[in-house]
C-alpha cells in the first residue's frame, strides 16, 4: 500500500516568520540617526546596533517570508495547466514566475499593491544570502543600512505586502492560502 504526501513548506516558513516577526518587534528600540543634509537628529524604531538576537530575528523573517512566497508560487505554478507544462528553470526568479502566471491569466502584475514590497523582500534576501560586502562604513551619527532595512516600519510593510501577495495570488489561482490568516495545516499533508 502507498500514500502520497506533500510538505507544506510555505505554511511552515510563514508561521516561523510570523513568530520571529512578533518577537523582533517586541525588542525594537529607538535608534538615533541624522539627516545627512542638515545633521538634524531623529529617531526610528529598529534593532539596536549590537543586538544580535533582534538582528537575527529580522534576518530570519526575511529569509522565511521569501521561502514561503517562493514555495507558494511554485505550488501555484505546478497547479496551473499552462505553466505546469513549461520548463520552470526558464524563469530566473520567483518574481519572473509570478509575472508569467499573471500573463497566462491576462492579469496585470503592475497593478498589484504589494509588488514593490515583494521585489524589495527578494532584493533584501539576495543581499543577505548572496552579496556579501566586506565592510560597510557609516558616520558616527548615522544609523546603519541594516537598521533602516530592519526598522519596525519596514518590517510591518514587508509583512503586509507578503500577506497581500499570497492572498491575491491564492485568490486568482484558486489555491488555499488560509495559512496567512493563521489557519495552518499540518507540515506533512497526506493524500
Amino acid at each position: 500500500m502507498t500514500f502520497g504526501y506533500r510538505l507544506n513548506v510555505e505554511q511552515l516558513m510563514y508561521k516561523r516568520a510570523s513568530y520571529n516577526y512578533e518577537k523582533a518587534l517586541s525588542k525594537m528600540v529607538d535608534v538615533p540617526d541624522s539627516i545627512p543634509e542638515t545633521g538634524k537628529l531623529y529617531y526610528f524604531e529598529g534593532p539596536g546596533l549590537e543586538d544580535d538576537e533582534t538582528i537575527a530575528l529580522c534576518i530570519e523573517c526575511i529569509i522565511e517570508w521569501a521561502a514561503s512566497l517562493e514555495s507558494f508560487v511554485n505550488l501555484v505554478w505546478l497547479g496551473n495547466k499552462i505553466s505546469s507544462q513549461e520548463e520552470e528553470r526558464n524563469y530566473s526568479s520567483t518574481i519572473a514566475k509570478i509575472k508569467r502566471l499573471y500573463q497566462i491569466e491576462d492579469l496585470l502584475y503592475g497593478d498589484s499593491k504589494w509588488k514593490s514590497g515583494v521585489e524589495k523582500l527578494f532584493a533584501m534576501r539576495n543581499y543577505l544570502m548572496h552579496y556579501k560586502e566586506a565592510i560597510t562604513y557609516t558616520g558616527f551619527s548615522f544609523a546603519t543600512k541594516f537598521q533602516h532595512e530592519f526598522s519596525k516600519n519596514n518590517m510591518i510593510k514587508i509583512k503586509r505586502d507578503i500577506y497581500l501577495a499570497i492572498k491575491e495570488i491564492g485568490g486568482y489561482f484558486n489555491i488555499d492560502c488560509g495559512f496567512v490568516d493563521g489557519d495552518y495545516d499540518h507540515l506533512v499533508y497526506k493524500y
